[in-house]
């Protein structure tokens, strides 16, 4: 949720008792969503959960900002097919400057047209908040087209003046987005302020379960759901973000929220990728000791997709597999799981072997070859095609076909659930093949020594290229504003570091590359020539 390091990753222990959840609510079976054949272990999750984050800025259909109604619809129509039953929603309501606009109040209104769709598909639908604001001048743009970060503004709960405003205008927002089934506010990462106080986040709390009671649609179980993850009134502004510790000001959160919090109210622990990356499992612990895990569905930020993350078709399966066994041993008793991404239709395939695992942990066990080779079967594609594309990234020249992005963009998905893909079967089979294209042409022009500055400049400039390509596609921009030229950053480092690690060995003497790369990318209009210069002179850096 964070533009740090950050935001959500946790991860849940199935339920010990209950069924497995094969149906889900929906209209016939979930595809992938049962068991293993002679499988002795304990039923799976209570809760599997996938959080959809609206806030960072790229192209559609990457950016879940950019979709539209039936995107989202057939988004949620996927997490059902693949096994999940809860998906979390941020649509950055934070962009919604006080006082309301009525353009902001009917785009709001638009939304929760949008939670209807999701529960309709049998998914329990959650709303993500956090404790920020946003200047006024942020409403220059349609709210989807906004930038929460470029306007976001710290919100002093502990300023009562302030902290009244926050909460009046957070209530007309919830008096319009009344009808969903969870509301979750996250514990800062984005907002909070150094020596916060716990009581201050309660607060917010009270006050929408008291708006709920007021408003909801069904308020005797719409939910109050904490999400504990950034350590309420930590100070992460004089250090390295995660440097100061985050688990007393976890505890210390628990123990107010814990004898206050009127029912229903369910708690969203985080955890990072592993212990000794950001928080760590500093939250799950700390639910554990609380007493707490039976109320928790545990976030797996990271395991799925890092965030922040250029888009990439990224396979995760041994983070996914080892997280999910880690807290089935080490975290038993909580309600389920709950998963991200940021760009949920480049890492289908770590969606699905999440889903699979938590409705069976047997299935974390199957070989990549056979999780791949199935979920190519439930799209309706072929596997020689998909398995490559979709772990393009691991892969040498000599296991990427030279032929597979035609391939690929030549093929048909007839499998009922590529229908459900945002932006359509064909556009995700685009996306799969210029990914692969960009990774086989940089793998190309990085292939053999340089032995000239010449012939540098050459393999510089077609490398180049391929990344610009892929990011003219992806348009990513982090949390800019869709403005900003293109950086390194925005390309994914297993796309870029071929060419970083090349230019590391065979340039040199940099000042004799550097005048000639820059004429060739942008004699090619790759690039133009300040933004090719400072990319050039980034990339030879010494």
């Amino acid at each position: 949720m964070t533009k740090h390091g950050m935001g959500g990753r946790w991860l849940v222990r199935f339920a010990a008792v209950g069924v497995v959840l094969v149906a889900l609510g929906v209209g016939g079976s979930v595809a992938g969503a049962e068991p293993a054949a002679g499988s002795s272990v304990e039923p799976g999750a209570q809760r599997r959960g996938f959080y959809l984050h609206a806030c960072w800025t790229y192209e559609y259909p990457f950016a879940v900002r950019a979709w539209r109604r039936e995107d989202y619809k057939n988004m949620f129509r996927l997490l059902a097919r693949l096994g999940y039953n809860t998906v979390m929603l941020w649509p950055c309501t934070e962009a919604v400057p006080a006082p309301m606009s009525q353009a902001d109040r009917n785009d709001l209104a638009g939304f929760r047209a949008i939670i209807d769709d999701a529960r309709k598909q049998g998914l329990e639908t959650w709303l993500a908040f956090c404790v920020v604001g946003s200047t006024p001048e942020i409403a220059a743009k349609p709210w989807m087209q906004r930038s929460l970060y470029a306007h976001m503004k710290t919100v002093r709960l502990d300023e009562p003046r302030e902290a009244r405003a926050f909460l009046e205008h957070r209530a007309a927002v919830l008096e319009i987005l009344n009808n969903a089934d969870g509301y979750v506010t996250i514990d800062g990462d984005p907002g909070g302020y150094p020596g916060a106080k716990p009581a201050e986040f309660l607060k917010v709390l009270l006050a929408d379960r008291q708006t709920l009671d007021r408003v909801g649609t069904h308020p005797k179980t719409q939910k109050i759901v904490p999400w504990i993850w950034n350590g309420w009134g930590r100070d992460n502004t004089q250090a390295e973000f995660w440097g100061p510790p985050v688990e007393p000001h976890s505890t210390a959160l628990l123990a107010a929220i814990e004898p206050l919090m009127p029912e229903p109210w369910e708690l969203l622990p985080g955890r990072s990728n592993g212990e000794a990356w950001a928080n760590g499992r500093v939250n799950v612990e700390a639910a554990k000791k609380a007493g707490l895990l039976g109320r928790s569905t545990l976030f797996c930020y990271e395991a799925i997709e890092f965030e922040p993350t250029p888009p990439a078709a990224w396979l995760r399966f041994a983070d996914i597999r080892r997280i999910m066994k880690q807290e089935m041993a080490e975290s038993p008793g909580s309600r389920g799981w709950f998963g991200n991404s940021q760009t949920p239709i480049l890492v289908i395939p770590n969606l699905y072997l999440f889903a699979r695992g938590a409705a069976d942990p047997a299935y974390l066990d199957e070989p990549d070859e056979k999780v791949l080779a199935e979920l190519a079967e439930l799209l309706g594609g072929p596997a020689e095609l998909l398995a490559p594309a979709w772990s393009c990234l691991e892969r040498g020249l000599d296991r990427l076909p030279p032929d597979l992005p035609e391939r690929l963009r030549a093929a048909k998905l007839t499998g009922e659930a590529a229908s459900y893909l945002p932006g359509g079967p064909d556009r995700y089979l685009e996306v799969l093949a210029a990914c692969a294209e960009c990774r086989i042409r940089v793998l190309r022009a990085c292939g053999r020594p340089a032995a000239t500055p010449e012939e540098a400049a050459a393999a510089i400039a077609d490398a180049t290229a391929a990344l610009v390509d892929w990011w003219k596609l992806t348009g990513y921009r982090g949390a800019g504003d869709g403005t900003e030229p293109f950086a390194w950053s925005f390309v994914h480092g297993s796309l870029f570091g071929p060419l970083k690690a090349w230019c590391s060995q065979n340039v040199p003497d940099p000042a004799k590359v550097t005048d000639l790369a820059v004429k060739k990318i942008v004699g090619r209009g790759t690039l133009d020539e300040p933004a090719c210069k400072d990319r050039i002179g980034e990339l030879l850096a010494r």
